[in-house]
């Protein structure tokens, strides 16, 4: 089996290119390393479907994980539960197919692998609920000792879970990882560029700057890498989940849906740029309500419409009945306050300006500045296997690792 480090580059997308350094860490596995810049995200365009398909090389329709929460209506915003557990995948992930093959695994705030019996070292991504102490969830929901360590050395470096003092943390507890652990899989999620998007805008200074601060985070791993007897010949592997686009406008579907006369109906869960309707009744008609949000597209801030058959098309979550995806400029908030403060979002559907995706790797005998087609997402997880030289059998998409390695 070969090591691998997957570094996750959190709202990374092709746009992005264009900011890279020329001493960068990213523009370096470019040049020395293979990639493709069209990696087509997940329906909906959200961190947790899209990370969980990066490890499963399956879709939501088949993993499960359609949304960052569980459908939760009448439940408040802070009060929500996330899919923080790895029970919540149908699927087995690449961490299973290395523990299969008798290696080990480091997960660095990875969704969607608290409680994860195939990491042999977990700093879980979860936060405290109202009444819940984040020391205790954090220890109870990763590896006891692993997380101790972890913040008695690097603990300085965050400020909560503010940005980019968690993303300089998760880089920190990594290479360290690196170095003293030698996983056969090592996986960090660095969500700096993420959170400035959110905050500041697409292509605001902020976001710029966390571009090159994930470059920076790159070159340290991958100096950690060279530097570690047992590691120098690991693949350094990054990825992204979605871009974003910038809003101005909120739209809150459950009072349209009140106004409309389908609140008994249909509840709303908000994916950003989209939105599910669940029926909560049986018989709830999903043709009607579709009709009649036909008629009311542009006060409900919506683009178009997606039947049960389209969902079905982009390979989504079966639960729902229907979806929407937003118009331009507009935010979808299903009561989430965070959403009116934002300024840039995601969420979207395919073919949206936001869509393409990376996926680079570097290593010993892969092949130098070669540049992929598009694929979809759930390509990635098969082709990591492949190189890895592992076996991923449950998914779903294409491995295209021999044409990434030099014959």
């Amino acid at each position: 089996m070969r090591k691998a480090v997957l570094v996750s580059l959190d709202a990374f997308f092709d746009a992005d290119f264009r900011f890279l350094r020329e001493d960068g860490g990213l523009t370096r596995m470019l040049r020395e390393g293979s990639f493709c810049r069209q990696v087509k995200t997940v329906f909906p365009a959200l961190t947790y479907p899209a990370h969980v398909t990066l490890i499963t090389g399956c879709d939501p329709a088949d993993s499960r994980v359609g949304q960052n929460q569980p459908f939760q209506p009448g439940v408040p915003s802070g009060s929500r539960v996330w899919n923080w557990e790895r029970k919540h995948i149908a699927v087995p992930t690449l961490f299973d197919a290395v523990r299969a093959a008798g290696g080990r695994n480091c997960s660095v705030l990875w969704p969607v692998c608290c409680k994860n019996p195939a990491a042999d070292w977990c700093f879980p991504e979860v936060h405290p609920l109202p009444g819940e102490n984040v020391v205790l969830k954090t220890l109870r929901f990763g590896s006891p000792l692993f997380v101790l360590d972890s913040e008695r050395r690097f603990g300085s470096l965050r400020q909560g879970i503010a940005e980019p003092g968690l993303s300089n943390y998760a880089s920190a507890i990594t290479c360290r990882a690196i170095r003293r652990k030698k996983p056969d899989l090592t996986a960090v999620h660095l969500i700096d560029l993420d959170e400035m998007r959110h905050h500041h805008g697409v292509f605001s200074p902020e976001a710029r700057e966390a571009v090159s601060r994930n470059e920076d985070r790159l070159n340290r791993i991958r100096q950690a890498l060279e530097e570690t007897p047992g590691m120098e010949d690991a693949l350094l592997i990054a990825v992204s989940d979605h871009g974003q686009s910038d809003i101005s406008v909120t739209v809150n579907l459950t009072d349209r849906l009140k106004q409309l006369g389908l609140s008994s109906d249909f509840g709303v869960q908000s994916n950003g740029e989209s939105a599910y309707f669940f029926a909560l009744r049986e018989g709830a008609d999903a043709g009607r309500a579709m009709g009649v949000l036909s008629e009311h597209l542009e006060e409900c801030g919506i683009l178009r419409l997606y039947s049960r058959e389209d969902l079905d098309r982009m390979h989504a979550v079966p639960e729902p009945a229907f979806a929407c995806e937003a118009a331009d400029q507009v935010v979808f908030d299903d009561c989430l306050d965070q959403n009116k403060r934002e300024k840039a979002t995601h969420g979207f559907g395919p073919g949206h300006k936001a869509e393409n995706c990376l996926f680079a790797v570097w290593g010993r005998g892969v092949r130098r500045g070669y540049e992929m087609p598009s694929m979809p997402m759930r390509d990635v997880a098969p082709t990591i296997a492949g190189l890895m030289g592992i076996s991923l059998p449950s998914a779903r998409g294409t491995d295209h690792s021999r044409e990434l390695l030099l014959s």
